[in-house]
């Protein structure tokens, strides 16, 4: 029977690596906390430029603002993770802490599992350690990998939908529609439909309504998605709007090019087909063919030797 005292050391163990892990998730990476204090500080300056009347008050806002982190997120340790959940289709602010949180509620609850599985299996108190540890690990890499592969996947279908948006975009612009009318118009509908890039294209509609110019509107969405057609596209929308070119045939000529660039991954694909099939065949087709045919030789041969 499992003495009580190990079941309670490893319960001790669990609740440390926990805590540990939820102090350098919630405090040594607070991008996000350090973001609403700065914003505190600029109202604790704009309030100390006003000159309080009361003496304390102004001592205490000269105290808080002297005390106000100084942040730089472009520098942050979080900005992979935040750019990477961009990527995901999660923009929100909010989406960082968030993410942490399932990871270390993951974490945590992987942990937990190990030490139960490691005790009930009766393993040593070294392995019970192990155990926990091994699935935290499991639970952070775990969720990394996830995270990464749903922003891949999305990146991918962006790509893919990005030349029949184009060339609703050239519809709309030939019917007699501005180009923000028909980002506007072409958006709702894609979006009605579930597609990833009606949704990047409704929030290009909403930058573009509040007076963003159609520049810096496209540059945000090739932040957003980090697609490399789109960052083509932002380019070339920029340009003919700067030299007063028509949108139409740039747009035409852009998903053309795109609907070639994909034609040839595709062939390209197919081309490494070929050899990333004879690892496969001769791990598992050649060794039951080989059977197939020498079998009975082989039991022949034997027969012989052994009448």
């Amino acid at each position: 029977m499992t003495d009580p005292r190990l079941i309670a050391l490893a319960l001790f163990v669990c609740f440390t690596a926990v805590s540990i892990v939820l102090y350098s998730g919630f405090f040594a990476r607070r991008a996000e906390i350090e973001q609403r204090l700065a914003d505190i500080a600029m109202a604790a300056r704009v309030a100390a430029g006003q000159q309080p009347d009361n003496q304390l008050s102004r001592s205490l806002i000269r105290w808080a603002t002297a005390r106000m982190p100084v942040t730089d997120d472009s520098k942050g340790r979080g900005e992979k993770l935040r750019q990477t959940l961009c990527y995901a289709g999660y923009p929100s602010a909010h989406a960082l802490i968030s993410y942490r949180l399932l990871r270390l509620l993951l974490s945590g609850a992987l942990a937990l599992m190990g030490l139960v599985l490691a005790l009930v299996l009766g393993k040593a108190f070294g392995a019970v350690v192990m155990w926990g540890v091994a699935g935290a690990m499991a639970g952070t890499a775990g969720s990394n990998f996830y995270l990464s592969r749903l922003a891949t996947k999305r990146q991918r279908l962006i790509a893919r939908e990005l030349s029949d948006i184009l060339d609703l975009l050239v519809v709309s612009i030939e019917a007699g529609l501005g180009i923000y009318q028909a980002i506007r118009t072409v958006g709702r509908e894609a979006q009605a439909q579930g597609r990833e890039m009606g949704r990047e294209l409704s929030l290009l509609s909403g930058e573009l309504a509040a007076n963003s110019t159609l520049g810096q509107g496209m540059r945000a969405m090739a932040e957003r998605t980090g697609v490399e057609e789109v960052r083509a596209l932002a380019a070339i929308l920029v340009q003919s709007e700067k030299l007063g070119s028509q949108m139409a045939p740039a747009l035409r000529a852009c998903s053309d090019s795109m609907r070639t660039k994909r034609r040839l991954k595709a062939e390209e694909a197919a081309q490494k087909s070929t050899i990333k099939m004879l690892l496969p065949m001769v791990l598992f087709v050649l060794p039951a063919m080989m059977a197939v045919m020498l079998g009975p030789a082989a039991v022949q041969i034997a027969r012989s030797f052994h009448p």
